[in-house]
């Protein structure tokens, strides 16, 4: 399959999962994503999935400086007035 090199370039964002972690699907429940998996989901690349790529990335970033956060961890609220 062939992509754009900057998909690789792009960073990844880390989650842990317990369930995982407890089922075995992957070592000590650490979950990696990329933007390759992101775009796959979406079925495209396009602004808005990498704008939510990056934001979240850096949300995480924020949030959880010197740790990996835990999926399912964070609510986010949006709302309008």
């Amino acid at each position: 399959m062939t992509y754009p090199n900057f998909f690789n370039d792009t960073p990844t964002i880390t989650l842990r999962d317990p369930l995982s972690n407890f089922l075995g699907t992957f070592e000590d429940g650490i979950i990696e994503f990329t933007y390759l998996d992101i775009v796959k989901s979406a079925g495209h690349s396009c602004p808005t999935v990498s704008g939510a790529y990056l934001s979240t990335l850096k949300a995480l970033e924020a949030l959880y400086p010197n740790e990996i956060p835990t999926r399912g961890g964070i609510e986010v609220f949006l709302t309008y007035h």
